[in-house]
């Protein structure tokens, strides 16, 4: 599989799924299923397929592939513009993308196959999109119309996901049993963060740990209640780069689940999916990968069983920097002031082109600047075409 398809595509939300076409969808069981999956479906087929961190996949489309999938439980069928190109598939028709920073007008192609391992759907409508940070990428977005008529289990420490046959399931594992539901083309669950109670999306498409959307940040004054002073760019979408602030919430409540002390950001988007005023947030990767999570959508309920991830400590970048997570083209788009980047005199704007000697990747974009504090890491940066290296000593920021 390529690497990063995911990167920093947050909360990117199409516009449901009636975009998705019929419900073509087959499970073929290949072997026995994996104790741990045969736990939670006791009597019903299921097929295991690697997910690198926990939702990227590779599947094969109209016979052609293997080509990066994201299970994304934030959006419907989307591909990316160059894929639909080199498949010789013709967009037609217009949809509305309600997206990451606003929404954004595309069209859908007609997919006869895809197939994930033993999964397979067939004819099935996509909706094209460009990527923000890389136009030639290809690749899909898989998430809504799985969840909504397959029983699935998202493994997160064995990086693997398994789909199973909605006829037999019946889940009998030790999760914390939570309730979802579809509401104004998102998953949601409803909760409370810091006792303030909310419907939050949940999002296997977003990188960060939780976010707040506009209208409740604001209808709470929650820039003030929590005192964010932290303020600048906070991912991008298909409708544009988001800003806003980051923030550390007490917990978020889902159930009997808790949650503390996640990464928050407090977004200001006036458009787009962080705008709506029905849904309060969203909860992203950085929650969900704290738990082995299993969708019972077909039976309105979520479980999170606690893995080993389960209560660590949520890392905010420890040398200031906000970046793109294009390891390809590693842009500084803000730099806290104060921070050891600032007082290192990295800038906006400027590239990141090696950590510590090498190449960045998709692992050391973001597992470099969460090392312990004190850890000395040395980053070379284009500036002007002309690179030059400087040393930042991490420490905590948030």
């Amino acid at each position: 599989m390529k690497p990063g398809i995911l990167r920093n595509l947050t909360l990117c939300l199409a516009s449901g799924a009636t975009l998705c076409g019929p419900v073509g969808l087959d499970i073929r069981s290949y072997g026995q299923a994996t104790p741990a999956a045969a736990n939670a479906a006791e009597g019903s087929v299921g097929v295991t397929v690697p997910a690198k961190n926990g939702v990227e996949l590779d599947a094969t489309i109209n016979g052609q592939g293997p080509f990066d999938a994201v299970f994304d439980t934030g959006s419907g069928n989307l591909m990316t513009a160059s894929l639909a190109k080199r498949l010789g598939l013709k967009p037609e028709g217009a949809v509305t993308v309600v997206a990451g920073g606003s929404s954004v007008q595309s069209q859908t192609v007609k997919v006869d196959r895809v197939n994930i391992g033993g999964l397979t759907m067939t004819d099935q409508l996509f909706t094209v999109v460009t990527l923000p940070f890389d136009e030639e990428k290809q690749g899909i977005f898989v998430g809504l119309l799985l969840v909504q008529n397959l029983p699935i289990r998202v493994d997160f420490e064995k990086q693997q996901i398994t789909f199973y046959a909605q006829q037999g399931f019946h889940y009998s594992g030790t999760g914390t049993a939570v309730p979802i539901h579809y509401q104004d083309n998102f998953l949601v669950a409803d909760g409370s963060v810091d006792g303030m109670a909310g419907a939050f999306g949940i999002d296997t498409g977003n990188m960060f740990s939780l976010s707040l959307y506009a209208p409740f940040v604001s209808q709470l004054n929650l820039v003030r209640h929590y005192g964010a002073t932290i303020h600048g760019y906070t991912g991008e979408g298909f409708g544009g780069a988001d800003k806003g602030f980051y923030t550390r919430a007490g917990s978020l409540q889902l159930g009997q689940a808790t949650v503390t002390r996640p990464i928050t950001v407090l977004s200001e988007d006036s458009g787009g999916a962080q705008a709506s005023r029905t849904i309060a947030g969203n909860v992203g990767l950085g929650i969900l990968k704290q738990f082995t999570v299993v969708f019972d959508y077909p039976h309105g309920k979520m479980y999170l069983e606690k893995n080993s991830r389960y209560g660590k400590p949520d890392i905010f970048n420890r040398a200031g920097l906000m970046l793109n997570l294009d390891p390809d083209n590693l842009k500084i788009m803000t730099v806290i002031p104060g921070s050891p980047s600032a007082k290192a005199g990295l800038h906006e704007d400027e590239v990141i082109t090696q950590i510590d000697g090498l190449t960045p990747t998709d692992e050391t974009m973001v597992s470099a600047f969460t090392q312990p504090v004190g850890t000395v890491v040395r980053l070379t940066v284009r500036h002007a075409n002309e690179p030059h290296t400087v040393s930042v000593i991490l420490k905590d920021v948030l």
